[in-house]
């Protein structure tokens, strides 16, 4: 607890100035699935606002808080009330099938649940690619996501999983690249750009969408 409590006051002591994570962020990446006879390639947008709020400004009934290792628990009265902490992030996030002609058709659309649950100490330092700040990973529904920063604009969020389509059951996987609203947006990881249509890849979609329309927007 001693340990705890020095960790919490080094943090509050020598935590940098000069940069902040809250605010709105934007989403892309890319991505494939293998679906009866063709292979859909998919593009993902979406956008994530994420909120702080300083230990004094929690809510009464919040008793602890996550140190910057995002797994130690504190108790929040013995932090100091200066401390930055994430309070929230909410993702609104739309999935394409995507094809060389230009026709895109949107599948899925959906907000995904806030995946922080119990506040999160800003970390000492802006992260950085080789010292990243990583949030817990979240599951809803079968779909399991965690955002990692690895700058003050940038980082990426990883989504597993399946979502309920017009076309059945799609799987997920793939590192969408985020960056803060008025930046620059980073690459996206190499893993995820993979997959193309399979010539009639677009066509046999529709027939599929039209064959049972469940969540069926048309952009």
């Amino acid at each position: 607890m001693k340990r705890a409590l020095l960790l919490l006051m080094m943090m509050g002591a020598f935590r940098a100035e000069g940069w902040e994570l809250s605010g709105t962020w934007n989403i892309y990446g890319t991505g494939f699935v293998e679906k009866s006879f063709v292979r859909i390639s998919l593009g993902l947008t979406g956008n994530m606002e994420l909120t702080k709020r300083e230990v004094s400004e929690l809510s009464d009934d919040v008793a602890e808080i996550l140190s910057n290792d995002t797994v130690t628990v504190m108790n929040r009265r013995d932090a100091d009330e200066n401390l930055d902490c994430l309070t929230g992030y909410d993702i609104g996030l739309r999935v394409y099938a995507l094809d060389k002609s230009g026709l895109d058709v949107k599948i899925w659309d959906d907000n995904l649940p806030n995946g922080i649950r119990i506040p999160i100490v800003y970390p000492e330092l802006e992260p950085t690619l080789s010292e990243p700040f990583t949030l817990p990973a979240v599951t809803d529904d079968g779909l399991t996501y965690q955002v990692t920063f690895n700058s003050e604009n940038a980082g990426k969020v990883r989504i597993k999983g399946y979502i309920d389509t017009s076309i059945g059951d799609i799987e997920l996987n793939s590192d969408c690249a985020i960056w803060k609203q008025g930046t620059a947006r980073p690459s996206t990881e190499s893993e995820t750009k993979s997959g193309c249509d399979s010539g009639m890849g677009i066509t046999a979609l529709m027939m599929m969408l039209l064959a049972g329309v469940k969540k069926f927007v048309r952009n």
